[in-house]
């Protein structure tokens, strides 16, 4: 298990993090001045918020399977890309 990952209450669950390392980068990537910096509690910050986004998509996304598998009759199948595209809109929006 790497330092991102951290097994939670639930033994089948785990827990992603995003590591503080690819935060920074990806503010810098995105800098329009080369002397601006981020404090490491706004990378910090920016990290809980991405893991939290990143898990609401995922469960919305699997509850709208479900609902299709229940519809449909069909099995619940593997999240896919376009999967996660049909809820980003709202998504999106409530955050």
């Amino acid at each position: 298990m790497s330092d991102s990952e951290s097994v939670s209450s639930d033994s089948d669950s785990v827990q992603v993090s995003f590591p503080p390392k690819l935060v920074a980068r990806l503010f810098a990537e995105h800098f329009t001045h080369a002397e601006s910096r981020v404090s490491a509690a706004a990378v910090e910050t920016a990290a809980e918020y991405l893991r939290i986004f990143t898990r609401e998509a995922v469960w919305r996304t699997e509850g709208a399977l479900r609902e299709e598998s229940n519809v449909s009759g069909s099995r619940t199948r593997v999240l896919e890309a376009v999967d996660l595209e049909k809820v980003a809109g709202t998504l999106v929006l409530d955050f």
